[in-house]
């Protein structure tokens, strides 16, 4: 009995030995498939919310919301009076329950602001136009009401939805990729996050291929853990692509740019013309100054009271 019962210890010990081994291993090889060196993850970045949510294969889902993106050319001298009106927007979308994320940032260059926003739908998005109205009112006189350019971001099927409203407000409409996805690892609370705003005008002959390589660049980009959502948004009509983007901070940014660089060597005979912008807190752009003077980007200043309301 005793020599069995030592026999059945030594099995037990090789077992979890064995296990634990295996585990390490398994980690480890996870890690470097994500593009990530294990011995450099600190156990700080492990217990991480964000971090968890980043990498956990479940968080990510096929990215169906629906966003506008308002471009407000501002009067001489009136950016201070517009920013002011702020405030006026942020209480009413307060009240909303189907925003995702809503703020505004700024180029005081070009003396325009840019509304950063995402609704679950599209039935969100009209309710949210319904319910803005009188804080639009507000800063009417501010900006050049002709200058405004306005662009709605969704699935196809949410098109015929959107058309009307499109019309009336003189958006154009863009059509999402269907296999762009979002993270949910945007954490609630002030809005701290960088985006940065590719227009590519393709060369017609180009358009079919260059279509052809969004599946290259999803397959990059979905293991990054610094990415909450990244979807290709289409103007057929024009040959435009738009990249809808967003990233944790200004390193997650330029960890993304230089993982999608192979790709890049692919796609960058098919363009014809690159409009950039990024959009982040003053802290995050000032790490970013000298890639976007190097690449002829635009910066915009996110504004303090920037809103996460929902990560799903």
């Amino acid at each position: 009995m005793a020599r069995s019962a030592i026999a059945l210890c030594i099995a037990l010990t090789a077992i979890l030995m064995f296990s634990s081994f295996f585990a390490r291993s398994e980690f480890s090889a996870a890690m470097t498939l994500r593009g990530v060196a294990p011995q450099r993850l600190r156990p700080s970045a492990l217990r991480s919310a964000t971090f968890r949510r980043a990498m956990a294969t479940n968080a990510r889902v096929t990215d169906k919301r629906v966003s506008i993106h308002p471009y407000f050319q501002v009067k001489d001298g009136k950016m201070e009076n517009f920013k002011a009106g702020f405030l006026d927007f942020y209480n009413a979308v307060d009240r909303e329950s189907n925003c995702m994320h809503y703020s505004f940032s700024y180029n005081e260059a070009e003396n325009r602001v840019f509304n950063r926003e995402a609704y679950d739908s599209a039935e969100g998005l009209i309710k949210h136009i319904e319910n803005t109205g009188d804080a639009g009112a507000s800063v009417e006189m501010l900006h050049d009401g002709d200058a405004i350019v306005l662009e709605i971001m969704c699935p196809e099927e949410d098109v015929k939805k959107l058309e009307p409203i499109a019309k009336e407000m003189n958006a154009k409409i863009w059509v999402m990729d269907p296999d762009g996805f979002t993270n949910q690892n945007m954490e609630k609370g002030t809005d701290k996050c960088v985006s940065i705003h590719p227009y590519f005008t393709i060369k017609p002959e180009s358009w079919e291929a260059f279509k052809g390589c969004f599946g290259k660049y999803y397959e990059r980009v979905k293991n990054e853990p610094g990415c909450h959502h990244y979807c290709f948004a289409v103007d057929e009509e024009n040959k435009m692509v738009f990249n809808r983007e967003q990233y944790v901070d200004a390193d997650a940014l330029m960890h993304h740019i230089e993982n999608t660089a192979p790709v890049n060597e692919i796609t960058g005979p098919m363009i014809e013309s690159v409009k950039l912008e990024i959009h982040g807190p003053e802290s995050e752009l000032a790490k970013l100054k000298s890639w976007a003077d190097e690449n002829g980007a635009s910066l915009w200043t996110l504004d303090d009271n920037a809103r996460i309301y929902r990560t799903e």
